[in-house]
């Protein structure tokens, strides 16, 4: 139990925090392409031993605003997919009590050595939808080159602000299936921890 505390810190929206250099840390030094998005390392950080994260934008997309993302997690320590995919849900559920749009779906492979899900986030301003986002995860438990186990989560999100919000939930009604896709078929990287 005492593991899955350190996945509380993947948080539901993406990380914002101004950094000039990023540090490449897991050997994912991009560019990565998803759904004919080209997207480089923007941020990166390691908030404690066991945990990475490295954050992928468009051009000219930034971490305080950006309508795609990609977020690559690795938490070094022997944490199951089901185990890492039940934190979550957890979060969601609790998180719906105070989020009129939240809302999550999860899908196993049939081997059971992934799963897959996607929710959808927003927050508000004075009453106001002011942000609303798609996230697709990607729960792996992988194997270091040390032999040590780790719980890769890859992720994309798609972000929509203000009044562009309604437009965006309509066309993501026929999208998510695609992105769903997508994220499936996309062979994720190998992980090499640059100590």
């Amino acid at each position: 139990m005492k593991k899955l505390l350190y996945l509380t810190t993947i948080i539901l929206m993406s990380f914002s925090t101004i950094q000039n250099e990023p540090i490449e840390r897991i050997g994912i030094k991009g560019p990565i392409e998803f759904n004919k998005t080209v997207f480089s390392l923007a941020w990166s950080e390691k908030p404690n031993a066991n945990y990475y994260v490295q954050e992928y934008l468009p051009k000219n997309e930034t971490v305080e605003k950006f309508n795609e993302l990609i977020t690559v997690n690795v938490f070094v320590m022997d944490v199951s997919v089901e185990n890492g995919i039940q934190q979550k849900v957890n979060e969601l559920t609790k998180r719906k009590e105070t989020d009129k749009v939240c809302n999550f779906s999860v899908i196993n492979s049939p081997d059971g050595k992934e799963s897959i899900l996607d929710c959808i986030l927003s927050s508000e301003k004075n009453g106001e939808l002011e942000i609303v986002e798609f996230i697709i995860y990607r729960y792996k438990q992988i194997e270091l080159e040390n032999h040590k186990k780790a719980l890769l989560i890859y992720s994309y999100s798609k972000r929509s602000y203000g009044e562009n919000i309604t437009p965006f939930l309509k066309k993501l009604g026929t999208e998510r299936t695609d992105l769903l896709n997508v994220m499936i078929a996309k062979e994720l990287p190998n992980i090499k921890l640059n100590e």
